[in-house]
């Protein structure tokens, strides 16, 4: 990982640009808005989005993914989110809840991603 004492990540990031749709869910697990984003980096623990909309940390979002030829379906939590301009933001979820079939894809479409060049 990183001799950065700052960083907080858990998983190595692999670049991966992928669209999604995903569902803003509410405490009672009502469905309270929808949109659509795009992955800017994967790792086996959570998502970096690229989004329209400031999400809340801790808000909880049902991300469906696209991955080759196969629809992934999670849950995950808003760990942060930040406005990169006036029409988007950067979004890091942390994986909540997977189907255990979902997850099996999802890691084998991590796995066979590129290693990051060594920095």
């Amino acid at each position: 990982m990183s001799d950065n004492p700052f960083e907080q990540r858990r998983a190595e990031r692999r670049y991966a640009m992928n669209f999604l749709d995903f569902e803003v869910i509410a405490a009672d697990g009502e469905t309270v808005g929808r949109g659509l984003a795009r992955t800017l980096n994967v790792s086996a623990t959570g998502l970096l989005l690229e989004t329209g909309q400031f999400f809340e940390a801790g808000q909880l979002l049902r991300v469906t993914l696209g991955l080759r030829n196969k629809l992934v379906q999670l849950t995950g939590r808003v760990a942060h989110s930040h406005p990169v301009n006036d029409d988007l933001c950067n979004t890091g979820i942390q994986f909540v809840e997977f189907a255990p079939a979902d997850r099996q894809v999802f890691q084998a479409y991590v796995e066979a991603l590129p290693q990051p060049a060594a920095g």
